[in-house]
């Protein structure tokens, strides 16, 4: 049988790298240049826009039959590319549910009459009724709002953050009791509405702002671009939390225990205690054009052409009322999984993943990516057919369910398999959707940064204009649009938000999540709406040979394939020791440094001098390993030992000396107040779901510092987050020593 190819030697000039057990060589007739080309041309943007328009047919949230559906024609697809054990991994979870005979409304109402003046109709129609026409898929509505009909009086708190109800309060403007409008952008919706019922609100209505979402000409919105129209809503879930909420740490197998109630999660504030409802502009116009108050401050006006106040409440003694209906029920949900097994170590895994549950037809959010990734399967099992090539390790493709509900699949998937993902899987590569059309973008952990950027150098560029202008490559476009300070790509950590998170957070895979955008904007204004159906992604985003698309999938692929079949992995080890010793540690320092002097800090600045020390020693040892690595390259017999001590520098849950290092950034007790966050250096702040932070649970422990009156107590919870990171630094620093 044919063995995997050669990776490029230049790459051993700036990676570490790790192989397997067996010696993976090069045969003769098979040029790694030729399998990479070959691969690139097998996939085809045809193929992806039948497999979009397959997968959109009919709205399909998780839980549902119609999602069912879907989960049975990507495990069809997946059988049909000749993926081997394709199979569903079946998970029973809490979901939750509108009313869909009873829609949710926003009403302003004249109490002294007792009628409604404006009531919302609680339904987007349909702009192309051939493809946005299913019953019920116009509802508008946020999963896990509690149900409930309050009245009362609004209050515009902007875009909801911890700051705005500050400002709120520096105001003189209580919330309390009241009912909390904000804007989309800046945090996750969930967080917004925590804040608001940590307020004392009653209610809360979110709305897009057109500032954000319809900028511009108002005449120029969807059909015509890809600008929200006047009747749009983004809708979402708002629970603060990963995964199945009743299951905490554990997989929600069919039939497993409970252990968590509903009740309870509302207690700790997972679940919201009131009701919310996402609202069209047009509708927030009704409102917005009617309160009280003083004028807001500059930076708090949007875009509807309106004087924003704060209030609270309307002119003329006029309510406002938020009338939910909602339900939590327990459902079952199914990820697809299919294999294409490693020649040399078929116990080694490098996994794609991408979501296929949506809020409605989902032809970006997330069916872009499902549809590429069916074709990307497809070409890589044909490539194995038409010629001699063999991927080295394995590669698993796998399509979540319930990902809009709080990334339930994968976690569960993590929490099911996490001893085995810890000992087996290389990597795990992440794209949820596009959201533009002009330029890549990534995140990845520091190790992984040169396979992504040496990968974008070898996909052709599809936007035209660009290779004109002799941009040939998607990394030429990168680099130009989103330049960083070292000359690379501004490569960032990764963030919260999609199905990469349990594999970094919870079981310490290194990740990389990536995606096509446009230069001014890190999302798009159709998001979660009725109209992400496929004339989308055909007009508006792509050409009709889904050029786009194909790119995505060709990158995708190729990082696949550099991660499956090259003899040694660049697991580029020093890369992260140095973000460790002059980026991290650096902005710690300048952190503490603008906080106040205070005695109750002096075992912070300790612990921090004691880091300091610690990063110096991991950089210096990474370095001098990464040069014993290169000399020792040729000898299978020490390359193993080698191998084994960098694979536990860039995982934690290994069980071999191969991956030991990132072992030591797995805090096996999680966060404070999130133990699913057990991830030392890149885990998600609890200020922010959609945010990564580097070293969160020691930022979110400053900040309740400077918020805590007890200074001694919140002190001293700095200085041990700090001693835990230490801890971490200092055993990946013996994990790099041949002794102990």
């Amino acid at each position: 049988m044919v063995r995997a190819s050669v990776v490029l030697v230049a790459a051993l000039l700036t990676s570490v790298f790790i192989a397997g057990s067996a010696k993976m060589m090069q045969p003769k007739n098979v040029m790694e240049k030729e399998i990479r080309l070959a691969l690139l041309d097998e996939i085809q943007g045809e193929n992806i826009k039948a497999n979009l328009r397959v997968l959109t047919k009919e709205p399909h949230q998780a839980g549902t039959e119609a999602n069912e559906r879907v989960a049975k024609a990507i495990e069809d697809m997946y059988t049909a590319a000749g993926l081997q054990k394709v199979h569903t991994l079946t998970y029973d979870v809490l979901l939750s549910y509108p009313d869909w005979d009873q829609p949710n409304t926003v009403a302003i109402r004249n109490p002294s009459k007792g009628v409604d003046i404006f009531k919302s109709k609680g339904v987007t129609e349909p702009i192309l009724p051939d493809e946005q026409g299913a019953p019920h898929a116009g509802h508008q509505w946020l999963a896990y709002s509690a149900p409930g009909i309050v009245e009362g009086d609004v209050v515009y708190a902007h875009s909801g953050t911890p700051t705005d109800f500050a400002r709120l309060k520096e105001m003189g403007i209580d919330v309390t009791g009241k009912i909390a409008m904000m804007r989309y952008g800046q945090s996750f919706r969930g967080n917004k509405v925590a804040e608001a019922q940590a307020a004392g609100a009653r209610a809360a209505i979110l709305f897009s702002d057109p500032a954000e979402v319809a900028q511009g000409n108002r005449d120029d919105v969807y059909p015509k671009s890809i600008w929200m129209p006047p009747e749009g809503v983004q809708r979402g879930f708002i629970m603060n939390g990963h995964g199945d909420l009743l299951t905490p740490l554990y997989p929600a197998k069919p039939g497993a225990f409970k252990s968590k109630t509903a009740e309870e999660a509302k207690a700790e504030k997972i679940l919201p205690s009131i009701p919310a409802v996402p609202i069209s502009y047009t509708t927030a116009y009704e409102i917005l054009s009617r309160m009280s108050g003083p004028t807001v401050f500059s930076d708090w006006q949007g875009g509807i052409n309106v004087t924003y106040r704060l209030g609270p409440g309307l002119r003329d003694g006029l309510k406002t009322v938020v009338d939910v209906k909602s339900s939590l029920q327990n459902r079952h949900i199914h990820n697809v999984v299919g294999y294409i097994p490693g020649h040399d170590e078929e116990d080694r895994y490098v996994i794609l993943g991408n979501h296929f549950d949506a809020w409605v037809y989902g032809s970006i959010d997330p069916n872009s990516g499902t549809a590429i990734l069916a074709e990307v399967a497809r070409a890589m099992v044909e490539l194995t057919k038409t010629t001699s090539w063999k991927p080295a390790r394995s590669i698993i493709f796998v399509a979540w369910d319930a990902e809009e509900y709080g990334l339930i699949g994968s976690t569960e998937f993590v929490e099911e398999f996490v001893q085995q993902l810890g000992g087996r899987a290389v990597a795990y590569i992440n794209m949820d959707c596009f959201q533009g059309n002009f330029t890549l973008d990534a995140n990845a952990v520091p190790s992984l940064i040169d396979v992504v950027i040496d990968v974008a150098k070898r996909i052709p560029n599809h936007v035209e204009e660009e290779v004109q202008a002799g941009r040939k490559t998607l990394y030429d476009t990168w680099i130009r649009t989103n330049p960083g300070p070292n000359g690379e790509p501004d490569i960032k950590p990764l963030v919260g938000g999609t199905d990469h998170v349990p594999f970094l957070t919870f079981a310490g895979v290194p990740t990389i999540d990536f995606r096509m955008e446009n230069t001014t904007r890190k999302s798009y204004p159709l998001y979660h709406s009725l109209f992400e159906t496929p004339f989308v992604n055909e007009h508006l985003y792509d050409k009709p040979d889904f050029a786009m698309h194909r790119s995505i999938g060709r990158y995708w692929a190729e990082i696949a394939r550099t991660l499956a079949d090259a003899p040694l992995l660049p697991f580029n080890v020093t890369r992260s020791a140095e973000e460790m010793h002059s980026n991290y540690v650096v902005e710690l320092k300048k952190a503490l440094a603008a906080l106040p002097a205070d005695p109750n800090l002096d075992e912070a600045e300790q612990q921090i001098k004691m880091l300091e020390k610690a990063s110096e020693k991991f950089l210096y040892r990474a370095q001098h390993f990464s040069t014993h690595a290169l000399l020792v390259k040729d000898d299978d017999r020490k390359l193993r030992g080698i191998n084994e001590r960098i694979m536990m520098t860039e995982r934690c849950m290994r069980f071999d000396r191969s991956q030991r290092t990132e072992r030591c950034f797995l805090n096996p007790r999680g966060s404070p107040g999130a133990s699913q966050n057990r991830h030392v250096l890149y885990s998600i702040s609890d200020k922010d779901t959609y945010a990564g932070r580097v070293m969160a649970a020691l930022y979110d422990a400053i900040d309740d510092y400077v918020a805590n009156s007890d200074k001694k107590t919140s002190g001293r919870a700095v200085a041990e987050q700090i001693s835990i990171i230490y801890h971490a630094v200092h055993c990946a620093t013996n994990t790099l020593k041949p002794f102990l």
